[in-house]
Formats: C-alpha cells, structure tokens, sequence
C-alpha cells in the first residue's frame, strides 16, 4: 500500500476555502522514467489528518467514486492505468468500471481463500489487470502470485542482498510478472531496483502524491440503501431499479457517468434511466450502489431531494399518453435541480452526462416538446400561470384543464414514492 492509507497529504496555505480534496495523485514510472500509471490515494475530503480508525472499505470506495464518476476521467488518467487499493469487501468480480483504466490492487491483508481466487480469475476473465500491493515476502510462494500481473515490492523491507533475491526468485518463478519497487526516496534507492532488474518504480524520490480538488458530491443515503435493498431481491426487475433510483438525482447522474465510460458501447444517446440499468446491468448496478453507501458523503437536505422528485413527477404528468416524452421530461425535471445538488454549474454537468439532445435542450435552453414541460412545471411552482407558454402547450395538445389533472397526478406519485421509501 505505496502511502494509500497513511501519512499526511500537502497543503498550500490560502486566505480562501479550498474546494474538496478528491484523492492524491501519484505517478508511477517505467525504467526510462516516463510516467507509465497514476496511483489513487485517500486523503480525507478536507485535506486534514487521516481519519482514525481509519476504514479501509470507506477509502476504496470514495476514491473509485470520485474518480470514475465524479470527475473527468480523461484528465485524472491521462490516458493511463489508475491503480486503486482494494480491501476483501470491495473486492468484487462485478466492478463496474472500465477494465481498461483500472488497475484492481490487492491490500497486503486481503485473506486468501476459494472466494477471493475465484473473485481474482472473474476479474481477469473480465480483462482487469491485478496487483499485489506491499510485497515483503522472502521467497515466491505466495497464493495471489499466479493470479495477478504486477507485484510492488515493498524496497525498504528489504536488504540489498534480501532485495536482489527476491527479484530474482520472483523472475524465475513468473516470468511475465511486472515488479514494481515501491517507497524510493533517494536516487540510490532508485539506481539499485534498476540494477536489480525491476520493471516500475514509485516512490517520493521520484514524484510526491499530489492533491486533486473538486466538488465533493453528495448523495441521499438512504436511497442508496433503498437501491441495495431493492437489488437483492430476487427476480428484481429493470422497472424496479429504475424506480429505486429515481429517489435520488445524484444517483442518477453517477450512473449515466459510467454509462458514458468506453466499456459500455452504445449506439444512441440515454433517454431514460430503465435504459441506462439495462444496459449496465444489475450486478454491477449492485456494485456501484454498495461503493455509494460504503463512501463518506454529506448529504443534501431532505427538503431538495422532495423538490427535485417533486418537479420530475410533474414533468411525467405533463406528458401522460406520450411515454417516450414522460420518460424524457422525468429525467429534465430530476436534473433539473443538478446545480443545488453538486454546487457546480449545470452547464459543466450536463457535458458530462450522456443525455438524449431533447433533455439537455431542456435543461439548459428550456428547448423543445421537453423543454416546454419543464418550463411550464418550474412556472407552476412559483405561481407563475400567466407566464407558462400556453401556445407551445397547445402545440403539445396540452389544455389549461390537463395543468390541474396532471397536477394532482404528480402529487399522488410524491405520496406513493415517498411511502415506498419509508418501508
């Protein structure tokens, strides 16, 4: 665990309050020394000390969240692999992250049995490149190595002479394993795993971890735990995901992010949510939802989440007896409250989300058949009926009778959801 869980993140001083601190940074480097993979690294969200006892599942998962669903994954990676710490019970075969990006790297105490072996081998089947992380052993006998790819030796453990042999035990016994000699901090340091043969190196002699900064993101806990809930009952279906997750917009939004990932292959932009859970999927569904409630996040007042859904249930209402547009104007009015939730424009948050052109017309021009609904439930809401656009209503084969109808149709809807969300 190259400084994942321990020691104390830099600091700038500032006369302003920092953004929220998202993870550090480290690179990692090849023998050239071009940087080659990003290591992840907790850091508590206010860039003070680690919090104690410190909890292994919590670090994993807001780490995964806040750098898969959170920001731009592009510039984070750069193009590279991410390597990101794992502890038994985030370890999972249904990771719902791109194989591609992510480098599973096994925490040093994981134990070993059928369960995580079987885990390990689902995960290279699912093309994950896997690490052994804080390697002290004396000798190559240990169960993960026939499974993973890379192995970070821990070079402090060692003495030269220890170092050397190691090196060489673990050459024989797997020659494809990459070696990475991890903790440097001096160039001699460096110089001796290079002549020791190893292939990566990491370590505060070569690049310190750096802090990135972001928005933190909130999400509803409790509907996460509703969405778990619902989840692992048996033959649960699509509708029934879906509708788990309308409880809560910032949940949405991070799933319509890994939707918009290069592992889930679409031929048309995401016009609901039920199409978003089918294509994902319910097990990796499953997975994001269990990082959710595993990660440390501050949640928005209960009163948002009732406005948000709110709106959105009369955005459908609006549209009953054309569901492909309910479908669209539901997620509008959802989104709609994005920049309350996330205290980031929503210009910024749309871009980031692989929406349907109509909804994002919508949301930011208050464009289109959408965009008419959307508007006419934000001027019902503050009693503005001499503003609502009336003609473009009309156009919709909308009368001034079907705003009270569906109005109370959406208040109906409020009461049931928020039922079902107490039970």
């Amino acid at each position: 665990m190259n400084d994942t869980h321990r020691g104390q993140p830099m600091q700038e001083a500032s006369d302003h309050p920092a953004p929220a601190v998202l993870f550090a940074r480290q690179p990692i480097f090849d023998a050239s020394l071009d940087i080659v993979a990003f290591e992840l690294l907790f850091r508590p969200t206010d860039g003070g000390p680690m919090p104690m006892p410190f909890d292994g599942n919590r670090a994993t998962s807001t780490v995964l969240l806040n750098a898969f669903t959170q920001g731009d994954l592009n510039t984070v990676s750069q193009g590279k692999p991410l390597y990101v710490n794992f502890t038994s019970e985030t370890l999972s075969d249904d990771l719902p992250f791109d194989a591609s990006r992510l480098v599973v790297e096994l925490l040093e105490d994981i134990p070993f049995d059928d369960a995580i072996r079987a885990q390990l081998e689902a995960l290279r089947q699912r093309g994950f490149t896997l690490a052994l992380d804080d390697y002290a052993e004396t000798d190559a006998t240990h169960p993960c190595l026939p499974l993973v790819d890379i192995v970070k030796l821990e070079y402090p453990h060692y003495s030269e002479a220890g170092f050397d042999h190691i090196v060489q035990q673990l050459r024989r016994h797997y020659p494809t394993l990459k070696i990475l000699a991890e903790k440097l901090e001096t160039e001699e340091d460096l110089r001796r795993c290079q002549r020791a043969g190893c292939d990566l190196f990491q370590g505060y002699f070569l690049a310190r971890p750096q802090l990135v900064h972001g928005a933190a993101v909130t999400t509803d806990r409790l509907a996460t735990l509703k969405l778990i809930a619902t989840l692992n009952k048996p033959k649960v279906s699509v509708g029934e995901i879906s509708t788990a997750i309308e409880r809560d917009p910032t949940l949405g939004v991070r799933l319509l992010r890994l939707v918009n990932t290069a592992q889930y292959q679409r031929q048309v932009d995401i016009t609901s949510l039920r199409q978003a859970v089918a294509l994902i999927g319910t097990h990796r569904i499953r997975s994001l939802a269990t990082l959710l409630a595993l990660s440390e996040m501050e949640d928005k007042p209960e009163s948002l989440q009732q406005l948000a859904l709110s709106r959105a249930c009369l955005c459908r209402e609006l549209a009953v007896g054309n569901p492909d547009l309910a479908e669209k104007a539901f997620i509008a009015g959802l989104f709609s409250y994005l920049e309350a939730f996330f205290n980031r424009p929503l210009e910024e948050l749309v871009e980031s989300l692989p929406l349907h052109a109509s909804i994002t017309e919508a949301l930011l021009h208050h464009d289109g058949p959408v965009g008419t609904l959307l508007e006419t439930a934000t001027r019902l809401e503050s009693g503005e009926w001499n503003e609502i656009p009336w003609a473009r209503l009309t156009s919709l084969g909308i009368k001034p009778s079907n705003i009270g109808e569906a109005n109370q149709r959406a208040m109906q809807s409020m009461k049931e959801l928020q039922t079902s969300a107490r039970l």
